[in-house]
Formats: structure tokens, sequence, C-alpha cells
């Protein structure tokens, strides 16, 4: 049976599911930039290597890789933003199939 064709209570339960795994993703995605540079900073500094900052690190790439990382990154935090706002489009559905 397609979605369509669900209760309103069917509909916010797979819009929960669907609003899980949007934060996941962005989740994912975040600690993936956020976390991994500091613990490569913590762990330079602990064990004495050198401390690349991000102006030297971006020298150092080409366009192409800059361009990648920017595809990787981004294309899921798209997809997570879809998935909220088909979540969402499902609660304000639901919430209108039971006059709340």
């Amino acid at each position: 049976m397609k979605l369509a064709h669900r209760s309103p209570k069917s509909k916010e339960k797979f819009a929960d599911g669907l609003m899980s795994v949007a934060n996941a993703i962005h989740a994912a995605a975040l600690i993936g930039v956020l976390v991994f540079p500091l613990t490569a900073f913590i762990t330079a500094v602990f064990s004495g290597g050198s401390i690349y900052s991000p102006t030297l690190i971006l020298t150092k790439l080409a366009w192409n890789d800059i361009a990648f990382f920017g595809v990787v990154y981004l294309l899921p935090i798209a997809a997570g933003q879809y998935a909220k706002e088909q979540a969402m489009d499902l609660y304000d559905d639901a919430n209108k199939a039971t006059g709340a």
C-alpha cells in the first residue's frame, strides 16, 4: 500500500523514522568535519608531530580535491535536509487529517 493510502498515525510514525534518519545523517556529517580535525590536532600535540594549519592544508590540496570534499560533504547534508522536509510534510498531512 502506498504512503498516501496510509492512516494519519502510520504517516506520523513513518515521519518519525524519516526524521531520525535525517538527524543521524546530519550528525555523521558534522562529526566527520568537526571531530576528525580536532582528533588529528590533539594527536599531533601529544605525539610531538607537526601541526598543520587549515590554510597550509588548503594550499597543498588541488581544486579537484576541494571540490570532491565539498560534494562528499554537502550531498549527505542535502539528503538529510530533503528527508527532514519530507518528514515535516508528512507531519502536516497527518495533522490535517486528524484536525489538529
